[in-house]
């Protein structure tokens, strides 16, 4: 047994005494950052959470995980802030082996960019979310991910949700034990000698006992806050991928009088595509409320003469013992929908292609330009979609809407040709295939066309379909138009289920894809995307 006359670790009192006293400020205190060098039993604690950390030595690491659930331990007001959960979401991530160290850093730079954006509005909210999402690519080609904006396009902190609150609840037994053992080892002396002593003691024991609770509170904390850090997320990806404009060029100019350039209101109206756009629970972004005390609401969307009016299509909807009229051009929809002139350089895409059968359902043929004369129909919005995976869930086109074989490209010539309602993807469900479940997020343009030429875009389709050869270029409306086949064998049926509903009829489809957008159809053409 230690001898009770003399002080731990072979020290004299006096500088048993100063330790304690350091150690005990640093408990209560470290959040301001209040660490002692000397204090070698704050050193136990941060050596404790070091070994959990891959990347080996990170001290400051370290320290900065221990201080974010020291305060959120003994602050109440701190349980309160959002962003401090956010925060040790991010730091959370230190912890995870290969991929953990690389999303940390993401995380740091969108807490500040966030945390900017929200004192800001209009086009300083847009440049500051455009210039955060160029800060994080930079951060990523620093520390080599391959392509720096696809990691980021495909970064959802919602994937990680099991292994952060298996990771918080790891670091917070590790502080616990550790308190635990430096408390054991002070039992053994005379608490009478160094009053200081037993006060440390019990800052130890309500310590330990609010970590126990917070374990507990940070169950029910953590997910709203990966909510809120995916919506931020959201927010900053949306100027990495705006309507087929990357952080390399995230707004276009005009020359002025003095040979410098100047953002151009469309570049304003562009940046505020989708602002205020929020993840469902499902992970997918959530639709707008189309209702009319919806939209007064959020304020989502304001016809304007001379631009589509998505109000004036409305449908019955049955909510609890209510029936109510909903816009689905509204719903269709994540966010702000913008009205804006297309513009010299933008382009509009439309998949189309003749009816067959999926896991059999039968699905009509799809219309190049629409489903009908006057009515504004969804055209994709940016560079064309490379693969049927980026098309199906990005543009969220269900299996019983469209079984694709062609895209139709318009690449805008003339400006203000086309007036359009502009903005973010809304998620989809299926309900007549399987449950199919696409996230969207890519941006969608709604427009009419002039009746001529939504009829001559109408034939050249059909006759596509029909021949199943291409057609050439030809301008129309102020946009240059141009039909070729997709060739993308896995289109239907496959993406966005999480149980596939006929394993054999998805390898027909994908066997048959090839033929069908070759054979002469009759079926009935429905309205699509």
């Amino acid at each position: 047994m230690s001898d009770p006359q003399q002080a731990p670790g072979g020290l004299s009192w006096a500088r048993f005494e100063s330790i304690s006293a350091d150690v005990g400020s640093w408990v209560w205190g470290t959040v301001q950052g209040a660490f002692n060098e000397k204090a070698s039993l704050s050193q136990i604690i941060v050596d404790a959470v070091i070994g959990m950390i891959p990347l080996v030595g990170d001290v400051t690491a370290a320290r900065d995980i221990i201080a974010v659930v020291i305060g959120l331990s003994t602050e109440p007001a701190k349980r309160e802030d959002k962003w401090q959960w956010i925060l040790l979401v991010v730091l959370i991530f230190a912890l995870i082996p290969v991929i953990g160290g690389v999303i940390k850093g993401v995380g740091r730079i969108l807490i500040r960019v966030a945390r900017g954006a929200e004192a800001l509005a209009g086009a300083a909210r847009a440049a500051h979310l455009a210039q955060g999402a160029k800060d994080i690519i930079a951060f990523l080609n620093r520390v080599g991910v391959g392509n720096a904006e696809r990691f980021l396009l495909k970064l959802r902190f919602a994937e990680h949700q099991q292994a952060i609150l298996s990771k918080l609840d790891e670091l917070i037994e590790t502080i616990r034990t550790t308190l635990q053992k430096i408390d054991d080892k002070l039992e053994g002396f005379l608490v009478n000698r160094l009053p200081k002593v037993q006060s440390f003691r019990d800052q130890i024991v309500r310590l330990r006992l609010a970590l126990a609770q917070l374990k507990v509170l940070a169950h029910s904390k953590i997910p709203d806050a990966i909510k809120n850090a995916d919506n931020f997320l959201r927010e900053v990806q949306q100027y990495v991928h705006s309507g087929g404009t990357t952080t390399a060029r995230a707004t276009t100019h005009t020359a002025t009088a003095g040979g410098r350039a100047s953002v151009t209101m469309v570049d304003e109206l562009r940046a505020l595509e989708g602002a205020g756009a929020r993840r469902s629970a499902r992970g997918g972004w959530a639709k707008n409320d189309g209702s009319a005390s919806g939209m007064a609401r959020s304020k989502v969307y304001t016809p304007e003469a001379g631009y589509p009016d998505l109000t004036a299509y409305q449908v019955e909807q049955t909510v609890g013992r209510r029936t109510i009229r909903v816009a689905p051009g509204v719903t269709t929809f994540s966010g702000a929908i913008v009205n804006r002139p297309l513009v010299r350089g933008d382009q509009v895409f439309r998949v189309f292609g003749p009816e067959g059968v999926t896991h059999g359902v039968k699905v009509g043929q799809s219309i190049a330009s629409g489903s009908g004369k006057g009515r504004p129909a969804f055209w994709g919005l940016g560079a064309p979609p490379r693969n049927a995976r980026s098309w199906r869930e990005g543009s969220a086109v269900l299996d019983e809407w469209n079984r694709n074989g062609f895209i139709l490209v318009g690449k805008v010539l003339d400006d203000g040709a086309i007036k359009a309602c502009t903005g973010r993807i809304a998620e989809q469900s299926g309900s007549q295939i399987g449950a199919q479940f696409l996230h969207g997020g890519d941006k969608q343009a709604m427009f009419a066309l002039p009746d001529a030429v939504y009829d001559q875009l109408k034939l050249a389709g059909e006759q596509a379909i029909l021949t199943g050869k291409p057609a050439k270029p030809f301008r129309a409306h102020g946009v240059e138009w141009e039909i070729r086949p997709t060739g993308w064998p896995d289109v239907n049926g496959v993406h966005g289920y999480s149980v596939i509903p006929d394993a054999l009829a998805i390898q027909t489809a994908r066997l048959g894809s090839r033929e069908n957008a070759n054979k002469p159809t009759n079926g009935q053409p429905r309205g699509t995307r």
